[in-house]
């Protein structure tokens, strides 16, 4: 490509840049100033505080760097954090990140570039270890667990919010407290719209180390617990038999390409999992079923969509279709996904809408 072919596409890049805003949920982690500082661009930075200390208050007011702020009541509600985040952004592009994770020298660029032409974009994940054991575990899991099907699992992400309005008209389910992004993914593809993967746009995730990884499976076995009593999930028509069958395919898969120890490891995230489900059946302990709507009813299937590899099947495709239509959201797929590309001057932003 030549100078004066390449001049478009480097003018393009700077029209996204300059409506790029990037959003990271936070609660206590410190760690988000090494995420801040590793934004190689003047682009706006949104941090949605979910229970922030008052630490993370300080810090961030004393930042060097112009910082948006902004703050729900709801502690760990990460779907709400990021609707908040996104009502605060002014970018018509938003870049999703985590607070111990760190963007690799160009990436907001690169991400950038790729959002102009397609609408949805996801980074790659490269996960640390430390000396331990566990930690060389769970970042094996890790790749393993995102799967073979590229999805709309954040970080980073970055997607044209222009898409809302065909995505149910809202960003984030302000109702699930885990998982938001994986009920984000099944609404995308509902509509057709592909996730495009940029495996060159790599973020570096912090090593994790003794239960750090298992609270987090319980906490995405709460959200699922969420998910599938509002709908917008499936339910196991035979639950104890399908989570068998489920289990044993996935840690064989994982046996075969992460080897056994990482299998052992990945059994015991299963259960925390399952046991986040199930506590959330007993207990609710984020206080959601009274906000439920009137049209939340699970969505039963004797096939039903496992945790592991994200991509639906025609008939769960079709299910969910149904359980959002009930609820008044009608999502078909999109004829052309040419509207959404930046080829002149960005489109009117529509209102970002958080889920009731």
């Amino acid at each position: 490509m030549t100078a004066a072919e390449a001049a478009p596409d480097e003018e393009r890049t700077e029209r996204v840049l300059a409506s790029t805003s990037v959003v990271i949920a936070l609660r206590d982690d410190l760690r988000i100033l090494d995420c801040i500082d590793s934004v190689d661009e003047d682009v706006e930075i949104v941090l949605a505080l979910n229970g922030a200390t008052d630490e993370i208050r300080r810090v961030l007011r004393e930042h060097p760097r112009p910082l948006t702020v902004t703050e729900i009541p709801d502690a760990g509600n990460l779907g709400a954090a990021y609707n908040a985040g996104a009502e605060a952004a002014s970018g018509r592009y938003l870049l999703l990140m985590d607070s111990d994770c760190t963007f690799a020298p160009g990436v907001v660029r690169m991400m950038a570039a790729a959002v102009a032409t397609d609408p949805v974009v996801k980074g790659q994940v490269v996960y640390g270890e430390s000396g331990s054991l566990m930690s060389r575990l769970t970042a094996r899991v890790r790749e393993y667990d995102e799967g073979e099907y590229v999805s709309a699992l954040s970080p980073p992400l970055i997607y044209d919010r222009a898409i809302v309005e065909h995505i149910g008209g809202y960003h984030f389910d302000g109702l699930i407290h885990w998982c938001e992004d994986r009920e984000f993914d099944f609404r995308l593809q509902l509509a057709g719209i592909p996730v495009r993967h940029v495996p060159e746009a790599r973020i570096f995730h912090d090593a994790q180390v003794g239960l750090q990884n298992m609270r987090s499976y319980f906490r995405y076995g709460v959200g699922e617990g969420i998910a599938q009593e509002t709908g917008v999930f499936t339910t196991p028509a035979v639950p104890v038999l399908w989570r068998l069958y489920e289990a044993s395919r996935t840690l064989a898969g994982c046996a075969r390409h992460k080897g056994i120890g990482a299998a052992a490891y990945y059994a015991l995230l299963k259960a925390a999992f399952h046991t986040g489900t199930l506590y959330h059946l007993v207990r609710d302990p984020y206080g959601v079923r009274p906000r439920y709507p009137a049209t939340a009813a699970r969505t039963r299937m004797l096939r039903a969509i496992p945790q592991h590899c994200t991509e639906l099947t025609p008939a769960q495709r079709e299910r969910l279709r149904r359980a959002h239509l009930r609820a008044g959201r009608r999502i078909v797929p999109l004829a052309d996904l040419t509207v959404f590309r930046c080829d002149g001057d960005p489109k009117p932003e529509p209102s970002p809408q958080a889920a009731s």
